[in-house]
């Protein structure tokens, strides 16, 4: 090769160069430059705030079987499944404490073969008969519920701190209204729940609380934690039970009232009315119920 001809190669493959390396350029590929090495610190990085979730809210709605007291145990649990609930508080009436091992046995598959939860249970009463109290504390165990909805005698409670303390199972006062001498009030309900053990609370009946001249909506605020469960209920002006979301009850702020106090007990519907064909009303009192959770949910 002549020497002008070596010149040549020598220069095309100069331009060549220079022409991949400024495309190397505009695509990203071409040599970085040399930096200064990165300084080392001991400080942390700025933890970034984290967003919550916004809060939610849920009820474990059920039933409660004295809303069908007209019917059977079989009976009760395939109406319980027809209105689409998994969950009942059985009154003793319909699934008795004392009831033989093998029935109670069959009792348990049955509910279970139907997807339903025994999630309280009463309303029971207790005196100071420790050994006929833990009758009832033995079977929630083997039931497997953890509330018993009760109308204890005010001295029976401080033998109930001890059995609710060992079987880690709810006594839950229900008031019974104006003629309940001793839980009619929410005073007395806040009053005599308030030295006991954390598991001793209430369960709410809001026809009788309102019957008694107290709102749900303080009751709710005044007991807090206290509140254990509830038997929802809906009345006229005339303090008449009628079906839930007919009457005077905001259901709204009801649950929101729940809501803010963290509640998470079992929510028993109990219709008292219509006890030959409670179906229909109580089928409207659920769709009043889970619109107003649905609300606020």
């Amino acid at each position: 090769m002549r020497p002008d001809s070596r010149r040549a190669v020598r220069r095309r493959d100069f331009l060549r160069a220079g022409a991949l390396g400024a495309a190397a350029a505009a695509f990203g590929c071409a040599p970085k430059a040399k930096t200064e090495p990165a300084v080392l610190t001991d400080e942390a990085p700025t933890p970034q705030p984290k967003v919550a979730p916004p809060p939610t809210f849920s009820i474990d709605l059920g039933i409660q079987s004295y809303s069908l007291r007209n019917f059977k145990f079989p009976q009760v649990v395939e109406m319980t499944q027809q209105l689409g609930l998994h969950s009942i508080e059985f009154f003793p009436g319909h699934f008795p404490a004392n009831q033989k091992p093998d029935q109670l046995a069959a009792g348990i598959a049955t509910l279970k073969a139907a997807g339903i939860a025994v999630n309280a249970y009463g309303v029971c009463g207790f005196s100071k008969n420790e050994a006929a109290a833990r009758g009832l504390f033995d079977f929630a165990k083997k039931v497997g519920f953890g509330v018993i909805t009760a109308g204890p005698t005010p001295d029976s409670l401080d033998m109930l701190d001890k059995l609710v303390e060992q079987y880690d199972v709810k006594i839950a006062i229900h008031n019974h209204g104006p003629g309940d001498r001793h839980w009619g009030k929410l005073q007395q309900l806040v009053d005599g729940t308030k030295d006991h053990h954390a598991n001793i609370g209430v369960c709410l009946d809001t026809g009788h609380l309102e019957r008694s001249g107290d709102p749900p909506i303080a009751a709710i605020e005044a007991l807090g934690p206290r509140l254990h469960s509830l038997h929802l209920k809906d009345l006229n002006a005339q303090k008449h039970d009628v079906v839930v979301g007919t009457g005077t009850t905001d259901l709204v702020a009801f649950f929101t009232a729940l809501k803010a106090v963290e509640f998470d007990g079992p929510c028993a519907l109990e219709y008292e009315i219509e006890p030959k064909n409670p179906m229909p009303g109580i089928r409207k009192s659920l769709a009043a119920i889970r619109e107003a959770v649905a609300k606020i949910a």
